[in-house]
């Protein structure tokens, strides 16, 4: 579903030593290492890549959703490094109850660095203040906790077990949900 509140030109985010952005060209190659990367790609829900082509589809995928206003997914650069080291954002949009869903994913290499949760915390604040939302969800897998001690120090609290959510590779598997309520 679109969200009107979502702008016609991507917004840039600065805060705590990185910049987001939105995603293009250059963050194909580091992209593809982490879709690469099982683990990494398991953690975040994602297929593992067979190809270039596979990233390349996904870029395409929150380029139109953002201009179709139902997306907006940011490249998280730390101002030290210059190149991306993973991505947030937004999608399922629920205009009419003002709720969003939250998703991302950092490479493996930038783990444990804090990049996920300054990026996490000043696009929270952007939906909250900018976009109006009042309500962000978030389903992580009961098994990542490093994405679970993300949401809870960002001030998420946990509302469910998803037994059973996703199907990945043949095998079923539980995710929390996770919730954010406007503060204001």
């Amino acid at each position: 579903m679109s969200y009107q509140k979502i702008p016609d030109e991507f917004p840039l985010l600065r805060c705590k030593g990185l910049r987001l952005r939105e995603m293009n060209e250059s963050d194909l190659p580091a992209w593809y290492a982490r879709l690469t990367d099982a683990e990494s790609a398991a953690l975040a829900g994602d297929p593992v890549a067979t190809s270039i082509r596979d990233v390349e589809a996904g870029l395409a995928h929150h380029r139109k959703a953002f201009r179709e206003k139902n997306g907006i997914r940011w490249a998280i650069v730390p101002d030290e490094l210059g190149t991306s080291v993973g991505s947030f954002g937004f999608d399922n949009f629920d205009e009419p109850n003002l709720s969003v869903g939250l998703g991302g994913a950092i490479a493996r290499v930038h783990w444990r660095r804090g990049f996920a949760s300054v990026a996490c915390a000043a696009i929270i604040e952007y939906a909250f203040d900018v976009l109006e939302i009042e309500r962000i969800q978030a389903e992580t897998l009961t098994v990542n906790p490093a994405a679970l001690r993300v949401l809870e120090k960002l001030g998420f609290q946990r509302e469910g077990l998803l037994r059973g959510y996703q199907l990945y590779e043949g095998e079923r598997r539980d995710f929390f949900l996770y919730a954010l309520l406007n503060p204001a």
